[in-house]
């Protein structure tokens, strides 16, 4: 019994210190995974009481052949209703980031069960925990080179694949196309550009409801 104890204080001393080495000053750099912490350059800061829980391969996003730095945060206790984060760094010629955008519509909103057999405990989102229809939509998110592809469920052995570009000019990912994607590898586009375009800053995941 007393060693149990003692080996619980230990893991739990040595998640506090994982903790700490995360943290510098009053740049919070907290991770979910201990081994993430040393892959973090030190110009990353987010918001205090959240975590890092996901970092992207790096790619150069903006054309300037200098990879940059993407990850995925969020509040360490999930809840319904809570936002995922994905914030890009561009990489500066001296080696060093640059906060430049942080989106806040590439994944859905959390919730504890997406199927209709849950009801959230929070009564102010059940209207919007019903667009899901009963299932989490999301499938990928990947980044490669100035573009960005999200693919999310459609129908039965059906995904949705929408792409974005970015443009230096705007400074943003503009909407370039959707294809459905089945499971025989059959390809089929889809003009959704009224409905999540002309930018990134448009997507939703409830563009059928979109004018």
């Amino acid at each position: 019994m007393i060693w149990n104890q003692i080996g619980i204080g230990i893991v739990m001393l040595l998640q506090i210190n994982s903790c700490v080495m995360a943290q510098t000053g009053n740049c919070n750099r907290f991770v979910l995974l201990k081994q993430d912490a040393k892959r973090i350059p030190k110009d990353i800061c987010i918001p205090s009481n959240y975590l890092i829980f996901n970092i992207y391969e790096s790619t150069d996003v903006n054309g300037d052949s200098l990879p940059d730095f993407i990850f995925k945060w969020r509040k360490p206790e999930l809840q319904d209703g809570d936002t995922f984060y994905v914030t890009i760094y561009i990489q500066n010629p001296d080696s060093t980031f640059t906060n430049f955008r942080t989106f806040n519509n590439l994944y859905p909103i959390y919730f504890k069960d997406y199927s209709r057999d849950y009801i959230s405990p929070n009564s102010a989102l059940a209207a919007l925990q019903k667009k899901y229809e009963g299932e989490d939509p999301f499938v990928e998110l990947k980044f490669e080179g100035k573009l960005i592809t999200l693919k999310i469920k459609y129908a039965t052995k059906e995904d949705l694949w929408i792409q974005y570009s970015y443009d230096k000019s705007k400074k943003d990912w503009l909407y370039q196309k959707a294809e459905i994607h089945n499971y025989w590898e059959k390809i089929t586009p889809m003009d959704l550009s009224d409905k999540i375009g002309p930018s990134i800053k448009n997507f939703t995941y409830f563009f059928w409801d979109e004018e």
